[in-house]
Formats: C-alpha cells, structure tokens, sequence
C-alpha cells in the first residue's frame, strides 16, 4: 500500500469500527453522540465525513441495518416477528411492518416465505483528485456580530436580508470585515424547525458593543484548511461532500470540535453567479 493511502484507509477503518457497532447493537438507541465517539471525532465533523464517503446518512445506515439485520432473523428459525422486531429496535410492531416493507418490497411474513438472505455491507465511495484547490492557513481569532436563524436552512435569506439592512441603516459597512455563515447543527440532528445558524461579519474598530438584534461572538483563529469555490451557491454542496469525503480522509488531519466557516468573498448582487467566490474553512487540530 502507498504511503499516502494511509490516512484514508485510517478512515475506512473508522467506518467499519461505526458499522461492527452498529450491527452488534442495534436494539440501543444508536445517536450521532455515541457513534461519534466510536468513530473518535467530533459529531459534526463524523456526520459529515461518514455521508461524503459512504453516500448515505448514519440515520440511513442504522435503518439499512436494523431491516437486514430483521430480515435474515426472519429465515433463520421460526422467532416471532414481534421479538425480531424488538430485536433490532423497534418497539411497535406496525411501524416495525411498516418500514419492513418500504425497505423490502413486502412484508416480514411473505420475506420469511421467500427465504432469500441479505447482505450487510458499507460501501465507499470512489476517491477523486484535484476537484477543489485546499490549503491549510492559520488565522488570527476575530470578534463576529450576526443574526441569528432559527429554522430550515434553505430559508437563511431573510437573516442575510436583515443583517445587511441592519448594517446599511446603522452606517456600518466601513466597520466589518468578512461576510460568513455558521451552520451550528447537522440538519439530521433535530427538526428542520429547530436548526441554528448565523449570519455574520467580523467586526473592526468603531462598531458598537451593542446593537439591538444582534448577537456578539468570538471566531476561534488557528489552522484551518479553506477550500476555494467557484460558482453558483447552490453547487456548495458537493464542495462540502469533496472536501469530507477525499480532502480530508486523505490529508492525515483531524478537524477541531468546531463548524466550519462558509466565507463569501464577493457580492452576489453585482457578480455573476458562475464567478461568485466561497471559502470553506475547516478549523484543524
């Protein structure tokens, strides 16, 4: 094996260490906390690392599993499907059917009459090279003031809206530095409803200690790794899923227990999309 596929095989073996755990106890309640310590990284940066390599979500995996895992019970020996039920997690029977067959195409009885057992695998996804340029950069800590988003993602805009209205009304755009935004949580963690974010600015001298609406944060400085995007904002996403799912596995760094940054370096209102520019910066260890 080559030295430098060495790190991402370390991550391999995180995902299979997750799905041995997984697979072995799965009548727990198996949470993005507990995983995230199997896997030894924080629960933010896991969720994302496991997706952008496997291509599917820890929620999905544990269902994937739980239901294999039932349905191979199912044409082993002749245990209730209610006890089989409860064996992978599921309490209720009918919801236990329910999902059975949306997974399966029909019901734990008719599975148990076909006989045919399931494999239980991980799959990874295949590494790609030099899609985004990445450095690693440190950076001084800064004082931020944001508005705060309580709520679906996807519905952010208004806090853009309010903070540079805020901004523009108080004669503040000489007193920032940098636009960014803060994803606090993973969107599978809670409900869409209940997701906190901010939009936010650096702040210079002359900005005051206190305006109504805003809140006051400290960014932490350090290493970072910044990807460099180009293009429309919706095409983010695949820079995240790239950056967690090659760049990362594959440099041998840890991220710290922090959210990235989505820095935006010039103004959507006057570039077009095609040349709007984004940094990602992964804070490091």
């Amino acid at each position: 094996m080559a030295a430098d596929d060495r790190p991402f095989v370390g991550y391999e073996d995180r995902l299979n260490r997750v799905l041995s755990y997984i697979y072995e106890n799965l009548d727990e309640d198996l949470n993005l906390d507990k995983l995230a310590d199997v896997a030894c990284m924080s629960r933010y940066h896991w969720h994302r690392v496991f997706r952008a390599m496997t291509g599917e979500t820890l929620s999905e995996v544990v269902r994937r599993l739980r239901l294999n895992k039932a349905a191979n019970a199912l044409i082993e020996d002749n245990t209730p499907v209610r006890a089989i039920a409860e064996q992978v997690g599921y309490k209720n029977l009918a919801s236990f059917s329910r999902a059975f067959k949306l997974t399966h195409g029909v019901s734990p009885n008719a599975f148990r009459e076909q006989g045919n057992k399931i494999n239980s695998f991980l799959t990874v996804n295949p590494k790609e090279d030099g899609m985004y340029p990445v450095t690693v950069m440190e950076f001084e800590g800064a004082q931020a003031a944001g508005v705060a988003h309580i709520g679906p993602y996807r519905l952010i805009g208004s806090a853009f809206k309010k903070l540079g209205c805020s901004l523009m009304a108080n004669s503040l755009m000489d007193n920032v530095g940098e636009l960014f935004c803060i994803y606090h949580d993973l969107p599978e963690s809670k409900p869409d409803a209940e997701l906190r974010s901010h939009v936010a600015v650096s702040i210079l001298s002359g900005f005051p200690d206190q305006l109504n609406g805003f809140d006051y944060f400290d960014v932490s400085g350090g290493k970072y790794a910044v990807l460099e995007h180009t293009g429309p904002y919706p095409t983010l996403k695949s820079a995240y899923d790239w950056l967690y799912g090659n760049w990362l596995p594959n440099s041998g760094l840890e991220p710290r227990d922090l959210p990235p940054l989505e820095v935006y370096l010039n103004d959507p209102r006057a570039t077009p999309s095609s040349d709007l520019r984004t940094d990602i910066r992964l804070p490091l260890q």
